[in-house]
């Protein structure tokens, strides 16, 4: 029996429809990759009325949704707009719901939730009042409802209020959209990955950031050059490592608990990804949660399942029966 399944992503402003673009060749793979699987797969924008795509759905369901959508009508914001069809549907699909892209896309609330349950995650404050803020004290400042470090360089690392509030402003004005500034922790980096299985969610090996061959200068982030630009000093000096647990047990141990207290916390499904920072103390503190973060042949996540000796195929297969678990009517 032919199952078939639709890849859904956002629809990004000023893209057009050559192949070789990047939203396009992620799809594609993913279709490539779900045919070899056994599924009857094809790509799709998500765009256009939400009332005729949620007909189309009820009339005529695929039997799964890979939902790779990072956003709609422009803005990151809105990424739940697509799963919120999806779940009125009843149409099963991969990843995380409504729920969970809501409050992982908003940083805000992702703090303020992360505090709630006493996750250690860096101090913070938001405009127009930054009072809070101290002149001695490092900064990063960062987009409140984008992803892939948009807007995000050296210069988001900045001492003190003024500093801070000069920021702010160049970033609202030049990308429209609001910022908040965050303690800035000048330790480790962590990226883990957790993935769903039939026994529930499940920490894969444990990454690093390796920010060998910075210059001393810079500030060991992971900025948008160090993602997306392959002619940089970040991007060269920015690689992934995974660490020696046991002979880091007790770090290893705290960002495994960590990581699927945030999991449940925020309902995630799927794959997901948590990232640290150490303090000089070595205690970690959360600084992201990415909700349907990457989920490429070559991406961290991948990387972190190939390191758990699974195979690309078999972790898209995982992916789909979570899926299919999960459900949401």
């Amino acid at each position: 029996m032919t199952r078939r399944c639709t890849v859904y992503t956002a629809v990004v402003p000023g893209e057009d429809e050559d192949p070789e673009n990047a939203t396009a060749a992620i799809a594609n793979a993913m279709v490539a990759t779900l045919g070899g699987i056994g599924w009857t797969a094809e790509h799709r924008k998500f765009d256009g009325d939400l009332r005729l795509l949620l007909d189309d759905l009820r009339n005529d369901p695929p039997d799964f949704i890979f939902n790779i959508v990072e956003g709609f009508l422009g803005t990151d914001r809105l990424a739940f707009f697509g799963t919120g069809v999806y779940e009125t549907a009843g149409v099963p699909f991969a990843g995380s719901g409504s729920f969970g892209l809501m409050a992982g896309t908003d940083k805000l609330v992702c703090k303020r939730m992360l505090r709630s349950e006493a996750i250690p995650t860096p101090g913070y404050a938001e405009g127009p009042d930054w009072s809070a803020l101290k002149e001695d004290r490092l900064y990063i400042v960062k987009a409140i409802g984008e992803h892939a470090s948009l807007g995000l360089d050296q210069g988001a690392v900045v001492q003190g209020r003024s500093a801070v509030e000069a920021r702010a402003a160049a970033y609202e004005a030049q990308h429209k959209s609001k910022v908040f500034a965050e303690e800035f922790i000048a330790g480790r980096e962590f990226n883990v990955a957790i993935i769903e299985d039939a026994g529930g969610p499940r920490v894969l090996p444990l990454a690093e950031m390796d920010f060998t061959g910075f210059p001393e200068h810079m500030h060991r982030i992971v900025d948008y050059a160090a993602k997306w630009k392959d002619d940089t000093v970040q991007y060269k000096s920015t690689n992934r490592r995974f660490i020696d647990e046991a002979a880091e047990a007790g770090l290893a141990a705290q960002l495994r608990e960590t990581a699927l207290k945030v999991w449940k916390l925020f309902d995630l499904g799927g794959w997901a990804r948590v990232d640290f920072r150490i303090d000089a103390a070595g205690n970690p503190f959360v600084i992201d949660v990415n909700v349907n973060p990457d989920i490429s042949h070559d991406a961290g996540l991948a990387a972190a399942a190939a390191e758990a000796g699974i195979a690309y195929p078999r972790l898209i297969e995982g992916i789909i029966a979570a899926g299919l678990r999960r459900v949401r009517v």
